[in-house]
């Protein structure tokens, strides 16, 4: 069955240009069913020996009709090197990876795949507009010696919300689930001032929301110096190192250093709003700061310190009550270049109106996910179709579920172990195949 089995996913496992190049509803759906219908059948015979036939081995070819864009403009994909890591990764008690049974009891599986590459042509409009616009004239080259500032913050905060310094005791690893790190410098003057300009030259292109007043995204798709700053290989040890496991910018790129973009107010005149109560799209984002708050009043991040919020409808809907207002935690940011790395999917939180500000309060959110594919995937995918023109979200959407999905057939193809139990294999790719089916109908908006 192992044999069989890698050589059904040789064949259907998403292939770099594939996922690169986009792929249809279709498609999808063709990798779902052909789990189901050419799986194996297992039979005895006469001796007691196990034999074994293929069902539907027919229907197992695999055909992909992708339309290429209209003369899309292009850019090398980035290859820039991200540490290596090793194929497993210690996984959370909240991570939905399935659990196999085997002689030994429950297992799961661990595979971490390299992050997805930089899409090679970029999107009509660059996915800031529904209309053509012309590419930036001007970017800075990001220049990590330059632009950068790491320094470490001094603790971190479980997800049970206890201080933990950091870097972490090697005692503490063991079991710890993230919830956000204490305020750390990332970038320098230069670095503030160089986004700063990128942020200027596509201010046009700036929306509002119904959560956020205003606010500006895929600056990924227009600006080389967001895409390097996001990519950048020593900022991705040091978040990998707070959340305890590897991860990588998010495979939708629209997110690349999603901007909010604030007002600058006086004393006496409404605040001004800049984020309520939510819970983050992504597993984990790291929110840099922009403008000096010495002189402002409000704009602060605050959050809930209480478990199992992400799903439940009154704090999503109602806040913060009274009665939980001692487990709110409000944390403030030392000045421009500093940022908070925080599992926002997780986390309920929320920055306070600004009531007084000399200058707009910007900042800038760069959203990671686990480079684990079988951890939990918290992207929710129709908050971008409302944010993002649609001929953008339901392809990035996709390519990520491929992304993940590619990783569980290698872990398959290149993992599994011979003897593995039938029911972990089939575990394992109905797995994959339940993933592809909710992509399939989210997409398709059934």
């Amino acid at each position: 069955p192992i044999l069989w089995l890698k050589q059904i996913l040789h064949r259907v496992v998403v292939s770099e240009s594939f996922a690169q190049s986009g792929f249809t509803m279709l498609t999808m759906r063709q990798l779902s069913k052909l789990v189901r219908e050419t799986g194996p059948v297992f039979r005895f015979g006469s001796k007691g020996k196990w034999g074994m036939g293929v069902a539907g081995a027919s229907r197992m070819s695999i055909t992909t009709d992708v339309q290429a864009l209209e003369s899309p403009p292009s850019f090398p994909p980035i290859f820039q090197t991200v540490a290596k890591m090793p194929k497993t990764a210690v996984l959370s008690d909240t991570s939905s990876t399935p659990e196999t049974v085997g002689k030994d009891g429950a297992k799961t599986a661990r595979y971490v795949m390299e992050p997805p590459a930089f899409p090679r042509t970029m999107p009509y409009g660059y996915g800031v507009s529904r209309h053509h616009i012309s590419p930036m004239e001007l970017d800075v080259t990001f220049d990590p010696a330059v632009h950068l500032q790491i320094e470490a913050p001094d603790g971190v905060v479980s997800d049970d919300f206890v201080d933990i310094p950091f870097p972490m005791p090697e005692g503490v690893k063991h079991g710890f689930n993230f919830a956000f790190s204490k305020p750390f410098r990332l970038l320098s003057d230069e670095g503030v001032r160089a986004l700063q300009s990128v942020i200027d030259a596509n201010k046009q292109f700036a929306k509002s929301s119904e959560r956020i007043p205003r606010c500006l995204r895929g600056l990924g798709y227009r600006s080389k110096f967001v895409r390097d700053l996001n990519f950048d290989p020593q900022t991705i040890d040091l978040l990998s190192a707070m959340a305890g496991k590897p991860v990588a910018p998010h495979g939708m790129h629209m997110n690349m250093s999603h901007t909010n973009l604030g007002r600058p107010v006086k004393k006496g005149e409404p605040p001004a709003i800049v984020d309520q109560w939510h819970v983050d799209s992504v597993d984990y984002v790291c929110v840099i700061i922009m403008s000096d708050l010495s002189q402002s009043v409000g704009g602060d991040l605050q959050v809930l310190c209480k478990k199992d919020v992400r799903d439940n409808l009154d704090f999503l809907s109602k806040g913060v009550t009274p009665d939980l207002e001692h487990l709110v935690r409000t944390i403030q940011y030392p000045g421009k270049g500093h940022a908070i790395f925080i599992r926002g999917s997780h986390v309920l939180h929320r920055i306070t109106p600004v009531l007084e500000a000399l200058e707009p309060r910007v900042s800038v959110v760069n959203s990671y996910m686990s480079r684990n594919v079988f951890d939990a995937d918290s992207t929710r995918y129709r908050t971008f179709v409302e944010q993002d023109p649609e001929h953008v979200s339901k392809v990035e959407f996709s390519r990520h579920t491929a992304w993940r999905v590619q990783g569980m057939m290698q872990y398959i193809t290149q993992e599994v172990e011979w003897g593995t139990p039938k029911e972990e294999l089939a575990s394992l790719m109905r797995k994959a195949a339940a993933d592809l089916e909710k992509a399939a109908a989210l997409v398709n908006q059934e």
